[in-house]
């Protein structure tokens, strides 16, 4: 299955210390999950998982080495000004009826282009957005 989980979603399956680590890795235990990955979410993801702290931090830090290793996280041949271009033009049509910020916006437009079956997100105006163009949505709340 083709997913695209966003920072919030990504930080809780890494890091175990995260309120949402035990619902993400769950639902992401009971399917194969084939996580979409681009330039944005891994610098965004990298610099969230390096602000963490406590004794899990450099649990978080070597499990998304892992994966980045492992090939589980492989980047897409999209360019950077093409997620921007995208979440633009989202932005574009839906900012005035969404509480979305502008990274949500790249990130829900980055997914359409990827044809990712669900968008997986801990941020409830993302998932509205991510609702509102089509895409299934599962959001840990």
């Amino acid at each position: 299955m083709r997913v695209y989980a966003d920072t919030s979603a990504l930080v809780a399956w890494f890091n175990p210390a995260d309120e949402f680590a035990l619902a993400v890795t769950d639902w992401c235990r009971e399917r194969t999950t084939e996580f979409c990955w681009n330039h944005l979410l891994r610098v965004e993801l990298r610099h969230n998982l390096r602000r963490l702290s406590g004794k899990y931090a450099a649990t978080a830090w070597h499990a998304y080495r892992a994966g980045e290793t492992s090939r589980r996280l492989n980047l897409a041949a999209h360019r950077l000004g093409d997620l921007l271009e995208w979440g633009d033009e989202l932005s574009a049509r839906h900012v005035g009826s969404s509480a979305a910020g502008t990274w949500d916006f790249i990130h829900v437009a980055a997914a359409q282009h990827t044809g990712s079956e669900v968008f997986l997100t801990c941020d409830a105006a993302q998932a509205k957005l991510a609702r509102k163009v089509g895409l299934a949505v599962k959001l840990f709340v």
